[in-house]
């Protein structure tokens, strides 16, 4: 039988999400799952709310600002996370509606997040495992010495790392960059980095990426179905 609402796809997913934990050893709890919901209607976003999305997450700086303005005030307030890259010019759109930006990896962003917020916005370094041109986020060998000048920032909080590695042909592909951030966590770790938080896995490959320690994983087409384009 097919699943053809996002209350029963979100279900399916959560218990995808779970199921990879007990694999992998870990708590089910020890995962987010953050129902991404670019170019998706409000009502859409209400109804994965509704089913038990309390993470969401936009790639678009005004389509942010635009939902949570429209959904503040539910009964049930969702965490807001911004995943997309971002230009100095549209922070002034996240500043007010983000709770944790996913893809921070310009320091300059840190002083207007400063001067647009009162208290500072948690934040996870981006790292371009897969050394690619077309893609932002910090080089592997550059990242801990980056996240060190993170820390020295009041305007941000750091909270951890995340990564969309290159495009492979099956999930265990993904499985070595993967592997690239668990060690980067775990070496920060060790000279004090708060690297707490693991965003890494789509709807293609989160289950892999729990099995690497992945603590957000961020699902949309999975959650919401495949998207429609107009010409």
């Amino acid at each position: 039988m097919s699943v053809s609402t996002i209350s029963d796809r979100y279900a399916v997913v959560r218990e995808q999400v779970d199921a990879a934990c007990v694999v992998a050893g870990r708590r089910p709890t020890d995962v987010t799952l953050v129902a991404v919901s670019k170019t998706r209607p409000v009502e859409m976003v209400r109804e994965a709310m509704a089913a038990g999305a309390l993470h969401l997450g936009e790639n678009y700086a005004q389509e942010l600002r635009d939902k949570a303005a429209e959904l503040r005030g539910e009964a049930l307030a969702p965490t807001w996370h911004f995943i997309g890259r971002l230009q100095r010019n549209k922070v002034k759109y996240v500043a007010g509606a983000a709770d944790l930006f996913h893809a921070f990896d310009n320091l300059k962003l840190a002083a207007v997040f400063e001067s647009r917020r009162e208290t500072p916005l948690d934040v996870l370094v981006a790292v371009n495992t897969g050394g690619e041109l077309s893609k932002g986020g910090v080089p592997v060998e550059e990242t801990l010495n980056f996240c060190k000048q993170v820390m020295m920032e009041p305007g941000v909080n750091l909270r951890g790392l995340m990564t969309i590695p290159p495009v492979v042909a099956t999930p265990s592909e993904a499985a070595p960059f993967f592997q690239l951030m668990q060690d980067l966590k775990s070496e920060g770790l060790k000279i004090g980095l708060p690297l707490h938080e693991l965003s890494m896995g789509m709807s293609g490959d989160f289950e892999e990426a729990i099995k690497y320690g992945a603590t957000m994983v961020r699902v949309g087409t999975a959650i919401f179905g495949p998207r429609t384009y107009t010409a």
